[in-house]
């Protein structure tokens, strides 16, 4: 999978969505979150991002009619769908989880399912999905010749949120276990290791330490 352009997305693209995730933590968690540890989730959730455009743009380009003039990929629903269902993500045990079942596109349950998501955050009183979609815009221009639906762009900032529910849970599940009343970076880096595998662990964990390198060297 070529998302070398996505990999490297600055930490520049993800700090805007990290005072969001510290919400999100809080809220799921009832812990305080240090900053590192909302870096490094807004990190996993943008490299699980990353990898599900990249690898829908591919589908959309296998199948020729999702290609507009000048070569630009226009992901669909049922492109997110074809990716999910991929070796490389159904590897992953994020994917068997409801966000798989929130992106299976078949029957265009994306956009309803993305939909009701958001409103549900809304009306427990989380995060919006707002912060998020700027994530999916930035992503998606840092990719390429990609085209994004209105829809899909609302789809996709319901999956990170998404992402980031299930890396916060399972990090403060670690927590838990060290008796720990703040989650740390170690504690994400435990909670993607345990949700993610192969290739996808690898490119989460290395967005990850670059961040954190980078947020050091900035203090």
């Amino acid at each position: 999978m070529a998302i070398s352009a996505l990999a490297s997305t600055s930490q520049a693209q993800v700090r805007p969505a990290v005072s969001q995730v510290k919400q999100v933590v809080q809220e799921r968690t009832r812990r305080r979150a240090d900053k590192a540890a909302c870096v490094a989730i807004a990190e996993a959730a943008q490299a699980l991002l990353a990898a599900l455009v990249s690898c829908a743009a591919e589908e959309a380009r296998r199948g020729g009619a999702g290609v507009r003039r000048g070569g630009a990929a226009r992901i669909q629903p049922w492109h997110i769908g074809q990716a999910v269902q991929s070796a490389e993500f159904r590897s992953s045990p994020f994917f068997t989880k409801t966000t798989a079942r929130a992106a299976d596109g078949a029957s265009g349950s994306t956009v309803k399912e993305a939909r009701r998501a958001a409103r549900a955050a809304r009306l427990d009183g989380h995060v919006k999905v707002n912060p998020f979609r700027s994530l999916v815009k930035r992503t998606a221009r840092a990719h390429g010749n990609v085209a994004l639906t209105a829809p899909l762009v609302v789809a996709l900032s319901a999956f990170v949120l998404e992402a980031v529910n299930q890396v916060a849970d399972t990090a403060g599940e670690a927590a838990a276990k060290s008796d720990a009343t703040t989650i740390t970076a170690d504690h994400v880096r435990t909670a993607v290791t345990d949700l993610l595998a192969g290739d996808l662990l690898a490119r989460a964990l290395a967005a990850i330490d670059a961040a954190l390198v980078a947020e050091a060297a900035g203090e």
